[in-house]
Parts: C-alpha cells; sequence; structure tokens
C-alpha cells in the first residue's frame, strides 16, 4: 500500500510574542485621621520626628522624611483652641475587607439618625484580563450603590464601573450622601458584572471599609488633637499612628519648676497649671479634677497636699541611673485610656512612689515609703497595750520572694514592655530561687525598674509583723505612721514603762533599767507625739537628757529606752480599727530606715539588735516534783497536788501536764512562776510533765516527774439525792438535791430520752455547781420525756447516774386553759394582734401627721391670694404680700416702700388676675418663686409653683333686700402647689393637688399630695389621696395612702385604704393595709389586715378583722401568725356550717384528731372503736351506763358491764364470771 507523506521546511516564520498592557488604575484615596490624643491642655507641640506610622517616624534623625505626601496639624487642648480645617466634618472609619461577588450584594444597617453621608471605600487587589493569545490588558467592572431609609424600598443613587489595569490594589471612595430619616438607613452595593472565576481573569472586588460622616467644624476644646492626612497608594490599611510628647497639664505647687524638678523658697500653698509627670502631683490632680477625676466628690481641701509636697520633692531626688549618670527617683509616664475605679486607679499611682492611699480625720491622706524627717511619732510599750500584750507574726517561707522580674514600657522598644530581672544572691542562698512578677505602672526607665524590684525584694523579706490593743490613744498614729514598740519580754531586758515624775531634763523611771550615758530616751509628749533625746547621765531610776524635751514631760506618760546594743524596732502602721470592746486594734510592718539607701547606692543593710535573748533552743527543767497537802476550806479536808521546779534560763514561761492513774494528760494555763496547784485531787498514781518556753515561743522538750502515790479524796463522786420533774407551759422543769460529801462537786450532768432506756440517752447539760434547777423548754404540749443525773467532781471523777434503772418520768404540760391564755397574750403582745383592736384612725381627723395638719401651710399659702387687699398706698409692704391692684393680683419682690404703685417691675410680680362684681370674685393664680440662698457656707436652693383658679361668692351684708336670709357664703376652687428644696445632702420634692366646692355646711373636696425626699443615708416617697363629702354633721370619707421609705439601717412599704361614714354619732369606718418593714438587726414584720369598726356613740364598740403577719416575738424569734377577730365565726360548705366558734365555744360537726389531750371529756350520745362488731370485736360505751370489750379478732372472748353486774365470756362464748347482782 502508497502513502503520500506531505510537509514544509520549518523555521520560516517567528510565532507571535504576547505584550502585557501598562497599568492605568492608581489610588487616589486620601486618609484623613483625627485622634483625640488626651483630656486637657497638653505642654508643647510634637515634631514630625514624634509623629509614628505603624512605628516609622515620618522624619527620621538625619532630617529625611519616610513618608512623603504626609500633612499633619496639632491642637493642645486649650479651652480656646481652633478647629482644624483638614477635618471639616466627623468621621468614624470602620475596615472591613469583604469581598463582593455579583450573586450576593453587600448590606450594611446605619442606625446613628444624624449622619450627614457615608462614605464606601472599594479596592481591586489587581485588575486585569489575558486573552486567548495572553496578551494581558485591563478588565471593566460595573456595580451600583441603593440607599433604602426607614425600612422603605431601595434607591439606586451611584452606578458606574472601574474600567483599567492595575496589578498591585486599586482602591476608590465614593461619598453617599444621606436623605432625612428616622430610624435609619441600609446601604447596599451590588456588582453588576458577574464574576468571571477564571484563572485567566483578576477581577476579584473588596469592600474594604466604610465611613461615618457628620458634616461639622468642632474644636473639640479641651481634647488635644492630631490630625494626620496621607495617601492611601503608601498602605495597604490604615496604619496605627502614635505620636510622643508631653501630656496634660496637672495643678503644681506655684513654687515649682516641674522641668528643672527644684522647688523655690517656701510654699504657700497656691498651685499653678504646669507639665509635670511627678506622680505625686498627678495623684493630687486625679482626686481633685473635676471633668474626669474626683473633683465632683472630693475638694482640693481634703486631699493631705502638704505630705504630697514631700512625696514629691523625694521623688524629684536625683538617684544614679546605673550608667554615670542621673536620673529622678520615680516618674509617672502613662496613658488612662478607659474607665477604672478610683480606688484601685488611686493605689496603683501610689504604687509608682511607694506609696498608700486612705481616708483619715476627714482628709485623702497619701503616705509614701520614704525617709522621714522625724523617724517617730507615737511610742507603745506593755504599760499602754491591754494586758501588756504584743502579737507577732511574719510570712511563710514560701513566699520569701529572692528573684524579680519587672514589666516596664521600654522607649528603645516603642514602649513596648520589656521585662528586666533582680536577685538577692544572700536571699537566694538562704531560701533558694523564688521569683516573683511585678508590673512597673508607669514606668518608662530600667534603673527604676531595677528599684523598684529591688524595693519590692527587700520589703517582701522584712516582714515582721506586730499586733496589739490599746484605749484611746489608738486614736493617734494613722496608717504609716512609725511606731516604736518597746517589748520588754522580747527585748530580754526593761526597755519601757511609764514615768513616774519628771522635772526638767531629769526624768524619773517606773523602774530599775539599764540605762546609759548615749543612749536616747523615747517619751510620749503630752501633745500626743513621740520625742527622743539623748541620755547625759543616770542615778538610779533618775535619767538627765542632755536638751529638755519640747514640751513637759508629764506623770505616766509612756517611756522607751534605745541603746546601741538594743535598739527599738520600728514599726510603719498599716490598720487601726476599733473592736466592739471599745478599744483600737493596730497592725503595724518591720519598718527598717536603712533600706533606702541600700535601694539607691547600694549601701549595706545593717540589721539593729532588737533582743539579747539568744535565739537557740531552750533546755527543759531539771527535774519536776510532786507534794500533797490538805487544808480545811468550810469544815472540809481538800487535798492539794502541787508541782514544782527549778527556774530556767532564758524561759519566760512554763507548759505544765499532769495525769492520774494512766489516764488522759491534763493541761494547767501556762504560767511564769516555778510551781503550779492542783486543788481537789483524789488519792492515786500521778505523773507530771513541764517544759520551758521562751520568748520566742520556742519549747523545750518535756521533763516529767517520778511516778508518786498521793493521798487524796478516796471513791467517786456520789450519786444526786433525788431528781424531780414537774410540767411547765411548753416544758419541763427538773430539780434535784445535792447529797452529803458532795461539796466538791464541778458540774452535774443531766441526760433525757424518749424512752425509759439509759442505754438510749443522750446528755442534755452540763450545770455547774451548786445549781440544782434545770428548764427544758420549746416542746410540744403534752411532750414526755425520762431523765436521769449525775455528778462530776473537780478532778473530773464521773459518779453513778440516778436513777439507777429507769429515769424519771416528766411531761410537758396539756391544760388547754393554760396554752390559750398563753397564746392569748402572745397576740395581744405582738403588732398585729394589737393593731386588729386598735380603734382606726379618722379621716378627717386633724391630729399629728393627719392629711389637715399637713396642709395648714398650704391652706395659708392660698389663703394669702383669695383674701388678698386691695393695695394701699399709704402703706408698706414686706416680702411676699400679695395685693389686688384692678383686675390683677401683685406679690411684693422685697420690702416696699409706701406710695410704690403696682406694677412696678421693680418691687411687684404679677401672680395672676381677679375680677370683683357685687357679692362674687373670680381669680386665677400663676407665680413661680425661685430663691438660692447661702448660710454658713451652705447652699439651699427652692423653687415654688403655685397655680390655681377659684371662684367666690360673699354673703349678703344687712340691708340687703335681694338676698335670703341666712344665705352661706360660696367658694369653688382647685389649686396645685409644686415645691422643689435642695438643701445640703437633703432634697424634696412636692406636690399638692386640692378640688375643693363649699357652700357653708356642704363641703366636697378631693386632696391630693405627693412628695419625695432623700438625703445622704435615706429615701422617701409617700402619696395621700382623699376624698371628702359634708353635708351639716353627716360625712362620708376616702383616703389611701402608700408610704415607701428606706434607710442605711432599714426599710418600710406601707399602703393603706380607709372608708368613714358618719351619721350625727354614728361611726362606721374600715380599712385594709399592707405593711413591710425589717432592719439590719433582722427585726422583721410584715403584715396584712382588713378590719371593721361601728361606733354608735353610746360606748359601745364593735370590730370585727382578719389579719395575717410575720414579726420577731419577744424574745426576737420570728413567727408567722393568722388572727381572726370577730363574735362569730364559722366556715360554710354545701348550705350548711361543718365549723364554728362563737361565745368563747368552738363547734365542729365532724373531726378527725390523730392525737388529743383532753381535760374535760363530755359525750352527748354513745363511745365506741372505730372497728366495733356487737359480740365480736372492739369496745363501746353507752351513755345509759352499759359497756362492752371484745377482744382484737372476733371469737376472742368479751366482758360487758352495766350499773349492776360484769360478764366474761370465754372464746367459745361460754359465760365464765359474773360479778354483781342479778336474779
Amino acid at each position: 500500500m502508497d502513502v503520500e507523506i506531505h510537509g514544509a521546511k520549518g523555521g520560516q516564520k517567528k510565532p507571535k510574542m504576547p505584550y502585557e498592557a501598562a497599568d492605568s488604575l492608581r489610588s487616589t484615596n486620601l486618609a484623613k485621621i483625627l485622634i483625640a490624643v488626651g483630656e486637657g491642655e497638653f505642654e508643647g507641640t510634637p515634631t514630625a520626628r514624634d509623629i509614628y506610622l505603624d512605628n516609622t517616624p515620618i522624619q527620621d534623625a538625619s532630617g529625611s522624611y519616610n513618608f512623603t505626601n504626609v500633612k499633619w496639624d496639632w491642637r493642645p487642648g486649650s479651652v480656646d483652641q481652633d478647629y482644624i480645617p483638614g477635618i471639616p466634618s466627623v468621621e468614624n472609619e470602620t475596615s472591613l475587607n469583604i469581598e463582593l461577588r455579583s450573586g450576593a450584594p453587600w448590606v450594611q444597617s446605619i442606625s446613628n439618625i444624624q449622619l450627614s453621608a457615608v462614605r464606601v471605600r472599594m479596592a481591586w487587589p489587581a485588575l486585569q484580563a489575558q486573552d486567548n493569545e495572553g496578551n494581558v490588558k485591563g478588565y471593566r467592572t460595573e456595580y451600583a450603590i441603593d440607599v433604602a431609609t426607614d425600612g422603605g424600598a431601595y434607591q439606586q443613587v451611584l452606578a458606574e464601573a472601574v474600567d483599567g489595569k492595575s496589578t498591585s490594589r486599586y482602591e476608590r471612595s465614593r461619598r453617599i450622601d444621606l436623605p432625612p430619616a428616622t430610624s435609619g438607613w441600609q446601604i447596599r452595593v451590588r456588582r453588576i458584572t458577574p464574576n468571571q472565576n477564571t484563572n485567566k481573569v483578576a477581577d476579584t472586588m473588596l469592600i474594604a471599609g466604610y465611613t461615618q460622616v457628620i458634616d461639622a467644624k468642632i474644636r473639640y476644646p479641651n481634647t488635644a488633637l492630631l490630625y494626620i492626612e496621607f495617601d492611601a497608594e503608601q498602605f495597604t490599611n490604615i496604619p496605627a499612628v502614635t505620636v510622643k510628647c508631653k501630656a496634660r497639664k496637672w495643678q503644681v505647687p506655684s513654687n515649682y519648676d516641674p522641668v528643672a524638678r527644684t522647688y523655690s523658697g517656701i510654699w504657700d500653698g497656691t498651685m499653678k497649671q504646669a507639665w509635670t509627670n511627678n506622680p505625686a502631683w498627678i495623684t493630687f490632680g486625679i482626686c481633685t479634677e473635676n471633668r474626669f477625676g474626683l473633683g465632683k466628690r472630693i475638694k482640693n481641701w481634703m486631699v493631705d497636699k502638704w505630705e504630697l509636697y514631700r512625696i514629691a520633692q523625694y521623688c524629684d531626688q536625683l538617684v544614679s541611673n546605673g550608667l554615670g549618670g542621673q536620673e529622678p527617683r520615680f516618674l509617672c509616664d502613662m496613658n488612662l485610656q478607659g474607665k477604672a475605679d478610683a480606688w484601685s486607679l488611686l493605689r496603683d499611682i501610689a504604687g509608682i512612689y511607694r506609696g498608700m492611699t486612705c481616708w483619715a480625720q476627714g482628709q485623702l491622706v497619701m503616705q509614701a515609703d520614704m525617709p522621714r524627717a522625724q523617724d517617730i511619732d507615737y511610742v507603745f510599750t506593755r504599760a499602754n497595750v491591754v494586758d501588756g500584750k504584743f502579737s507577732y507574726g511574719s510570712a511563710s517561707a514560701k513566699t520569701r520572694y529572692t528573684r524579680c522580674l519587672v514589666s516596664y514600657d521600654n522607649p528603645a522598644n516603642n514602649y513596648d514592655t520589656d521585662v528586666i530581672p533582680y536577685a538577692d544572691l544572700p536571699l537566694q542562698r538562704r531560701f533558694g530561687d523564688k521569683p516573683t512578677e511585678i508590673s512597673a505602672i508607669g514606668c518608662t526607665r530600667a534603673s527604676e525598674a531595677q528599684r523598684r524590684a529591688k524595693w519590692a525584694i527587700l520589703s517582701n523579706n522584712q516582714d515582721r509583723t506586730v499586733t496589739f490593743k490599746t484605749g484611746m490613744e489608738g486614736q493617734i498614729p494613722l496608717p504609716g505612721f512609725i511606731i516604736p514598740v518597746a517589748d520588754s519580754l522580747l527585748a530580754g531586758r526593761e526597755v519601757g514603762g511609764r514615768i513616774a515624775a519628771a522635772a526638767g531634763r531629769v526624768v524619773t523611771l517606773d523602774r530599775d533599767t539599764q540605762a546609759k550615758a548615749g543612749d536616747r530616751l523615747i517619751i510620749n509628749l503630752p501633745a500626743g507625739r513621740a520625742e527622743g533625746r539623748t541620755v547625759q547621765s543616770v542615778k538610779g531610776r533618775q535619767v538627765t537628757v542632755t536638751t529638755a524635751y519640747s514640751e513637759p514631760p508629764a506623770k505616766d506618760l509612756q517611756w522607751a529606752l534605745d541603746a546601741d546594743d538594743l535598739a527599738i524596732p520600728l514599726y510603719r502602721v498599716l490598720r487601726t480599727a476599733r473592736t466592739p470592746e471599745g478599744d483600737y486594734e493596730i497592725s503595724a510592718l518591720q519598718y527598717e530606715p536603712s533600706k533606702y539607701a541600700s535601694i539607691d547606692t547600694g549601701a549595706r543593710l545593717e540589721e539593729r539588735p532588737i533582743s539579747i535573748i539568744p535565739v537557740t533552743t531552750v533546755p527543759a527543767p531539771a527535774s519536776v516534783a510532786l507534794t500533797s497537802d490538805y487544808a480545811i476550806d468550810q469544815g472540809l479536808a481538800v487535798s492539794t497536788m502541787t508541782i514544782a521546779w527549778p527556774a530556767v534560763s532564758g524561759a519566760v514561761g512554763y507548759d505544765v501536764e499532769w495525769r492520774k492513774d494512766s489516764g488522759n494528760w491534763i493541761k494547767v494555763q501556762r504560767t511564769g512562776s516555778t510551781s503550779v496547784d492542783v486543788t481537789g485531787i483524789y488519792a492515786g498514781a500521778y505523773l507530771a510533765r513541764v517544759r520551758a518556753v521562751s520568748a520566742f515561743e520556742i519549747s523545750s522538750i518535756w521533763k516529767s516527774s517520778e511516778l508518786t502515790q498521793l493521798k487524796g479524796k478516796d471513791g467517786v463522786p456520789p450519786a444526786v439525792a433525788y431528781l424531780n420533774a414537774s410540767s411547765e407551759l411548753f416544758g419541763i422543769k427538773l430539780k434535784w438535791g445535792f447529797p452529803v460529801g458532795a461539796e466538791d462537786t464541778q458540774r452535774t450532768e443531766i441526760w433525757y430520752g424518749a424512752g425509759n432506756s439509759l442505754e438510749q440517752a443522750a446528755k442534755l447539760s452540763d450545770l455547774a455547781y451548786p445549781q440544782s434547777d434545770f428548764l427544758m423548754q420549746g416542746l410540744a404540749a403534752g411532750a414526755t420525756f425520762f431523765f436521769w443525773a449525775r455528778l462530776v467532781d473537780r478532778t473530773g471523777n464521773v459518779g453513778p447516774f440516778y436513777p439507777a434503772g429507769g429515769g424519771v418520768q416528766g411531761q410537758a404540760s396539756s391544760d388547754a386553759n393554760l396554752i390559750l391564755d398563753y397564746i392569748k397574750g402572745k397576740i395581744d403582745e405582738s403588732s398585729l394582734g394589737q393593731h386588729l383592736k386598735d380603734e382606726i384612725d379618722k379621716i378627717s381627723g386633724d391630729g399629728p401627721g393627719s392629711i389637715n395638719e399637713r396642709l395648714d401651710a398650704i391652706k395659708d399659702l392660698i389663703k394669702q391670694y383669695t383674701d388678698a387687699l386691695v393695695w394701699d398706698p399709704e402703706k408698706t409692704y414686706a416680702k411676699g404680700e400679695i395685693v389686688r391692684q384692678g383686675q390683677n393680683l401683685y406679690q411684693a419682690l422685697g420690702p416696699v416702700p409706701a406710695g410704690t404703685q403696682p406694677p412696678n417691675a421693680t418691687y411687684w410680680k404679677d401672680v395672676g388676675t381677679i375680677l370683683e362684681e357685687a357679692n362674687a370674685l373670680a381669680g386665677e393664680v400663676h407665680n413661680l418663686t425661685q430663691q438660692i440662698t447661702v448660710i454658713d457656707g451652705k447652699v439651699k436652693a427652692v423653687s415654688e409653683k403655685v397655680d390655681g383658679v377659684y371662684v367666690q361668692l360673699n354673703p349678703p351684708m344687712a340691708g340687703d333686700s335681694g338676698e335670703l336670709v341666712g344665705q352661706d357664703t360660696g367658694y369653688a376652687g382647685v389649686w396645685s402647689v409644686w415645691s422643689a428644696i435642695a438643701e445640703g445632702d437633703y432634697v424634696q420634692a412636692k406636690r399638692t393637688d386640692i378640688v375643693e366646692a363649699d357652700l357653708g355646711k356642704t363641703n366636697a373636696k378631693v386632696t391630693d399630695l405627693t412628695q419625695a425626699m432623700v438625703t445622704a443615708d435615706a429615701a422617701l416617697v409617700e402619696r395621700i389621696t382623699q376624698v371628702d363629702a359634708k353635708v351639716g354633721d353627716n360625712s362620708a370619707a376616702i383616703k389611701q395612702e402608700t408610704l415607701a421609705r428606706v434607710t442605711a439601717t432599714d426599710a418600710l412599704a406601707k399602703k393603706t385604704d380607709t372608708l368613714e361614714v358618719n351619721l350625727g354619732n354614728t361611726t362606721l369606718k374600715a380599712d385594709q393595709g399592707f405593711q413591710l418593714a425589717t432592719d439590719v438587726n433582722g427585726k422583721v414584720n410584715g403584715s396584712w389586715s382588713v378590719r371593721l369598726q361601728y361606733n354608735p356613740g353610746n360606748g359601745e364598740y364593735k370590730w370585727a378583722g382578719i389579719g395575717l403577719g410575720i414579726e420577731n416575738d419577744a424574745a426576737g424569734n420570728l413567727q408567722s401568725k393568722l388572727v381572726i377577730g370577730a363574735d362569730l365565726f364559722a366556715i360554710e360548705q354545701g348550705g350548711s356550717v361543718p365549723f364554728a366558734v362563737e361565745g368563747g365555744q368552738v363547734f365542729m360537726k365532724s373531726a378527725f384528731i390523730k392525737d388529743a389531750s383532753i381535760t374535760m371529756l363530755k359525750i352527748g350520745d354513745n363511745l365506741q372503736s372505730d372497728d366495733y362488731d356487737p359480740g365480736k370485736r372492739g369496745w363501746k360505751l353507752w351513755k345509759g351506763g352499759n359497756l362492752e370489750f371484745n377482744g382484737n379478732v372476733a371469737g376472742g372472748g368479751r366482758l360487758t358491764m352495766t350499773n349492776q353486774v360484769v360478764q366474761v365470756f370465754d372464746t367459745n362464748n361460754r359465760l365464765r364470771v359474773r360479778l354483781g347482782i342479778w336474779s
């Protein structure tokens, strides 16, 4: 087969090369950012080197710019600063970077109706397309923006396209003006061109973000502002903007130069505004600044600025920076960016200068751990401490830190947090490596962070604490005060006491001491402060000092002796608290003045000797001896054991224990003597042991005595002579007697049980000798128990039980008369029972607290308007008086001279109009009075408003022939009086509305009184509405009263509705009330009641009521009650009355009672068991006197009885016994 092959020579033409079009799209967005740098006026103006974009300065140190086309502006935060021209509006940018696809529009709801426009920022990471020949060209994407207003339909507001090529991110923004709205808008962006979804077309479209715009030129006074503008082409996203600048100005002393950190001359207490980063003056500013600090609650005079002045000087002192230079000791370089708890913030800032903040003596006091001009404030010795007792403590070894890691803001690292360590090598060798971490707030220097760490480690290890109680002297030392504590037991010799006498430079002490020339005698002066002087000479107890004290010492004040070889330990007061007994408890922490030089300069710490007692193990007593003796006490021979031992050197106390016949060890209270006595011992083999205790609570080993046979009382205590039980109301009373030979009884044990078995009994009580009776209370009526008693003597020997077998039976009273009388008494003494019986207050009464009494002032106020007289030119008027002139009413604004006619606006105020013709008068009043007064520095503000209309018919005068004789005056008025009062911590708002119609003997009135009152620790709100109708002596009234009151110690809520009708002398009243009350002492009173009362006017009084209540009884126990008061109380059901109470008797149609205690039983019919079957089972007692008993089951035999014969039948019903008379 032949195949033809056709072809051509290759390489004749070169293939076409694809091309790429140049980018035709460039981002032209400008980013404008307005940053609120801080609150208040800032110092100075930052430069381009101080402004950073993403941690890169705009201008570097050489002067070259890292960014081009960057504009910025600055406002320092002054009150009168101009607005920034580059920001004609308020804008808030929200970044999104959400892809917009053709099938899923982007929708954003806007609810801030104050907006003027929304700017939508769109972005394309790249925009290009590749054709089939490989050419890369531009691409077109169409999109639209719609707006829906107040939930309506979308309206298209923009339709355009992006057309071109870009290989990098391209952005554009479009401003969308918003139409007026009441609830908001929805912004929708739609991509019209479909997504190609191919790798040949890069057409991804993003919603980069949106900006909410309010068109306004705002100055933002008192806010430091940084405005910055840059081309978005330089950044893929909004960069982080930071600025380094001096912060706001604070109040500082007028003699202070915050730059040089120097104080000139003597400060007069005045302040000026200046920049500072001294933490002491920042503390003062936060406490007193009104805009963001505590200035609304704390005024300048309430802050101890004099102590802050000392602290500020200490902060500004120059110390070594560790690099050969010097720097201020403490600085506060921090940015408060959010709201914080005030006390926590003050504590954190005070921590910068090692301080604390407390409220004392009406001031906010700051104290710092720093050297003091006066090293002591007040001395405490065993002579002015309760029981002469100091309690010492310290932290656990587990919390003794030896290395500290401090976090601080490092400027060399863009102020990011860095950690610097500090270790105390001697402490590490002793306790090991125990690190802790702290955050140095406001610290931007590594050297200061090191000093803070060193202070933390030293203070943590100088942790000895002391706690003691004292009398009224406890008011003197405040937290932060330095107190020497002269504890002779700790020191090992006498170092403190009271002054016996004083004359000039000679002070006579109350005890012998080892004082010598060169020592320091510290005493408490009458002014309440301690002062030390150097001892010149000593003669016995008389000590002469080199220089007289600033005021003459007084007898009985305290002294302390500070020597080179035995120093008085110093403590800083941490806390003082008043105890329930009226004493003051003081807690203080070890204070070492030498640590400050060690922290700042690395000086060596010198420990001061505070005790000469060697801190070693204390030896045990050399021996312990037991002896016995006896003495006659009230005719009885009482044996005594004496335990004795020789004294031990270095011991301040001894622990003693003993036991008899290998029994349990019995402790004796710790003693400082070398012997103890145990009285009332019994004969037996005794063993004692003793150990010594040093001043440091170090105990020796026990030293035991020889086992010694001692003669004492033989045997165990006897049994009680008798034990009787008698019935009491809800209780059982026990009484017993002591036999001869029981005079050394220590207590009586009472045991009880529900059954008559001693093995199942439990101890009821231990009763000290010679008590011989006991009342067991809180039992149910008729409750029965069995009782036993036994004696225990003073040495712990236990006697036998009495009685030896079955116990003595006792039963709580079941007498119904006593129980009912008791319940009646509890009802009568309760507030609920008393309330049901009390007469309902008369609505129309004028007594204290009545609405009539409360309206007296308002009635007088209204009377000023309705009874106003015509202006008299010859008369002078006082402030507030009201006159009539023409058809107007005028009120005097102040004292008005004679002849000053209304309406003179200087003297008179128009308060209403009036119309008078013949015997009729009509008026309208509208008066607003406002007044602010200052008395003794206290501001009182009062505002009162009176609105009213009224008409009045005057009675006819003599000689008037057109009117009837005896015609009454007619009056109708509608009044509303509003008042508001604010004075100090008292605020009151009150409104009274009165609608009244009156025609002499006929009257109708509606009154509504509402008031709210608030004080510093109480709040009250009350509303009273009352309706009255009256014709002659007949009346009807309705009153509704609501009251709520809360104080720091109690709360009350009360609501009462009262109705009343009066017809002549007859009165019928009803009320319903709710009341809830409680207080911090646990007292509770809650009740609901309904009462009806009738008074015919002849002395008789009828009432009915029902009440529910919860309240404390006389003993304080909480009890709930339901009390019903009525002559007849009945329950009706289905036309019948199954239960009724009348005339002191209870009637029940049918009753089932599980357990009944009946004193007297009267049977109206027969009495039988519930299983009675004649002749077979159960029993029955006939009213006629016959009786029949049968067995438990049928056929078990039976017994019958009449008034003449008794018969017994066996199981076969055969008569076996017959007694009596029969024929």
